[in-house]
Parts: structure tokens; sequence; C-alpha cells
């Protein structure tokens, strides 16, 4: 459980988020939207403990995110940032890896149960034909797919994911999407910014939109994605149509200068 309680947060004393409240509970799959801005990445930051909260707190299964030691908060939590520099020399094999630091001794502490455990997430997300490759040499969806086996190593209960799909053209985001589902059928908790109102929808139970730092909507695709709601979070015209095969709304946009 991730509970969010009147927090303020925001960057050298410029606040973003402001006295907002949420609960994450323990196996949901939650998808956290809105225009640039409008304060996802804050959100996330601060829920991963990497951003300290100007008032309210966070508490993760009970604890002040802010009380954990940082390699227990990994054991519990694999955080996907937005922004992460490939780091030069590093091997896409050894990148993930790190996934493990949590779990082992540091950086020479691994054994041959680590070794596996990256292996197969390498395989799970589909990149073992770069195990070998440095990330320096990668492409941008390429190296995403990285930090996501990365994250998929670690083993946490808790996944926080700003942006996962970012870059990776639309059969990998597919296949993110399948994979990230998989894990919360099979216990995950997930919370992940998205953009992608689309895919959202189709994937995830429950979306959150954020606007001006504040919850704006909060609930099922059903209940939340109607043409009001969604024109007023981004301030433009839409239309909502039914999925044809799942039945889940979907959004059209329409470019303001017409066809």
């Amino acid at each position: 459980m991730i509970r969010v309680q009147n927090l303020s947060a925001g960057y050298a004393g410029r606040k973003v988020l402001s006295g907002m409240n949420l609960d994450f509970r323990s196996g949901s799959m939650t998808a956290v939207l809105g225009p640039n801005g409008s304060g996802k990445t804050t959100l996330v930051s601060s829920i991963s403990g990497v951003l300290k909260a100007m008032a309210g707190s966070i508490s993760v299964n009970g604890c002040n995110v802010r009380d954990y030691h940082p390699r227990k908060l990994a054991e519990i939590m694999a955080v996907l940032p937005q922004k992460v520099e490939p780091a030069f020399g590093l091997t896409v094999k050894s990148m993930v890896m790190m996934g493990r630091y949590a779990h082992g001794s540091g950086f020479f502490g691994y054994d041959s149960e680590d070794e596996k455990i990256c292996a197969d997430a390498i395989e799970t997300v589909g990149i073992s034909h770069l195990a070998e490759r440095s990330v320096s040499e990668l492409s941008g969806g390429e190296f995403q797919r990285v930090l996501m086996a990365r994250t998929v190593a670690q083993q946490a209960d808790i996944m926080v994911l700003d942006e996962a799909a970012s870059g990776i053209d639309i059969a990998g985001k597919i296949e993110l999407f399948d994979l990230l589902r998989k894990m919360n059928r099979n216990g995950a908790t997930i919370v992940c910014v998205i953009h992608d109102l689309n895919l959202a929808a189709l994937y995830f139970d429950r979306l959150v939109f954020l606007s001006s730092g504040k919850v704006k909507l909060d609930g099922s695709p059903e209940e939340v994605i109607t043409r009001e709601n969604i024109s007023s979070v981004y301030n433009t015209s839409v239309a909502i149509v039914e999925h044809p095969e799942l039945g889940v709304p979907q959004v059209l946009f329409s470019p303001c200068c017409g066809h």
C-alpha cells in the first residue's frame, strides 16, 4: 500500500503539488496522466523518496518513505525514472545487473542466482541480442528496454515507472504493457506515468489525471474518459469512441485546422 497524505512538493521553494491525497492499494495497476507540468513526475519522485515533501507525507507499507534505508526501499520498490543517461562503458548485461543491488552486497557481490534473474529479465524484455552491447551504442528505445529489464530484475513488489515506454515503437509498447499487466496479475503494485490515453484505457484499471498539481479525475477508464472530462483536462476538443473488441473508451483528437 502506498498512501499519499496532504502532500505538497516541488523544487527550490516552488510548489508543484499541493494538498494531494491518494491511496494505491496493494496489487493495483494505476496510470498517472495529465498535461505537461501537471505534476506527474513530481508525484512519482515523491513516492520513490527521491524528492522530499514540503508538507504532508508518503507511506509505503505503513512506513514513511523517508524512514527507509535506500537499500531496504529498493527491495520493495523498483523505480524507473523519466531521465537516465547511458553510462559509458557499461554493457547491457552489467546495467541490468544493477537491478540486483538491493539483494547483493554491492557491485561485486552478485552470485549465480543474480546472474540467472538478470538473464531472465533480459529475455523477458526481449533484448537478449543486445546483452553484450555497450549501452552508449543503443538507440533511445533500446536503452529504455534496458532500463525496463533492470527494473524487472529488481523483483520488487512495487513498481513506480515514469514514462516507461518513452521512445519505444508501438509494437514494443504493446509488449511492455502486456508484461506490466502480467506482472500485476502476479501481484505487483504498479504506478505508471503515461501520456497515451488510449493505451492507458486498454491496460490500466485506474486512471488518475493531474492538473495544476492537483487530482482532477480519478477512476476507471469508463468513469473518467468522457468528452467533457478529457476536453477539460487537456483544453482541446476530443471525441470518445468504444474499442471495437474490448469495449473500453478510446480518445480521438482532431487537428485545430481541420483535415
